[in-house]
């Protein structure tokens, strides 16, 4: 237990799991999800999230495919376009869907180290190499099975991976473009135009959030004397999605102004 003032905080430590992968938890917690069951993504069904991964899945396959072909490069599909088709199907065959197109994005990643040590694709306005696309899709599947699953021992051995982080800072900043997700959006809604504060969490890099007359980002530092939020990895990768968790709480350490507008980052509300 740490306290601060008159705060408290019980930090989640991760449960000595053996080694997990994000794809087979998701597969294993949707064999006993309803496909209309709700999920912790507002207004989305097990079906609808589903839908997404599949969907996702088959567009970073479809133009990993093109380059590694050498067709010319197309923009990536908004989501909408993208998941359309998806959430039309039946759901055992989505769910037939997702396995195959997660397999064929994983055969398209592996021909695509093949062609040689620079390689990349573009998707959503970045150029990702063939690791970068490999953890993008375990964030995906980490993030998404807690989306169904919520606060469990799985949860917190999968959120608590240092590199889901550093993908999230990144993704987060440059690759969600006029997502609500996105920080650049969720600083526009909240109407702060200054920030620099960091959220910190014992053993990793802080995540330092700013918004300033270049805009909003977050970004990763070494540990800040003065951080204003401290918690557990888990609770802070799901805060920096927006989500809201009882995996473990936050410790609010900084200047009441400086949480209140990293709440307002986060959630778009103040911290509680």
């Amino acid at each position: 237990m740490a306290t601060s003032g008159n705060r408290q905080t019980s930090i989640a430590e991760p449960p000595n799991l053996a080694p997990m992968d994000e794809a087979t938890e998701l597969l294993t917690t949707l064999e006993a999800t309803a496909p209309d069951a709700a999920t912790a993504c507002a207004g989305w069904t097990a079906h609808d999230l589903v839908a997404h991964l599949a969907a996702g899945a088959a567009e970073m396959a479809d133009l990993t495919e093109d380059t590694v072909a050498g067709r010319p490069e197309r923009p990536t599909r908004e989501f909408g376009d993208r998941e359309a088709p998806f959430v039309a199907l039946d759901d055992d065959a989505l769910r037939e869907r997702l396995v195959i197109e997660a397999l064929r994005l994983g055969a398209a990643v592996e021909a695509l180290c093949a062609t040689g040590p620079r390689a990349s694709v573009s998707f959503a306005g970045r150029r990702l190499e063939p690791s970068e696309l490999s953890l993008h899709g375990r964030s995906e599947a980490a993030l998404h099975r807690w989306d169904l699953a919520g606060d469990d021992a799985v949860s917190v051995e999968l959120l608590s991976q240092p590199e889901l982080t550093s993908h999230a800072a990144s993704v987060l900043t440059s690759m969600l473009d006029g997502s609500p997700e996105s920080v650049a959006h969720r600083a526009d809604v909240s109407g702060i135009q200054a920030v620099r504060t960091a959220f910190a969490s014992p053993g990793q890099p802080d995540v330092v959030v700013v918004r300033d007359t270049c805009g909003a980002r977050l970004e990763l530092a070494d540990a800040c004397a003065e951080p204003a939020a401290i918690s557990d990895p888990a609770t802070r990768l799901l805060a920096l999605w927006g989500r809201r968790t009882t995996i473990g709480t936050i410790q609010w350490t900084g200047e009441p102004s400086e949480c209140h507008d990293l709440g307002l980052l986060l959630w778009g509300a103040a911290p509680t």
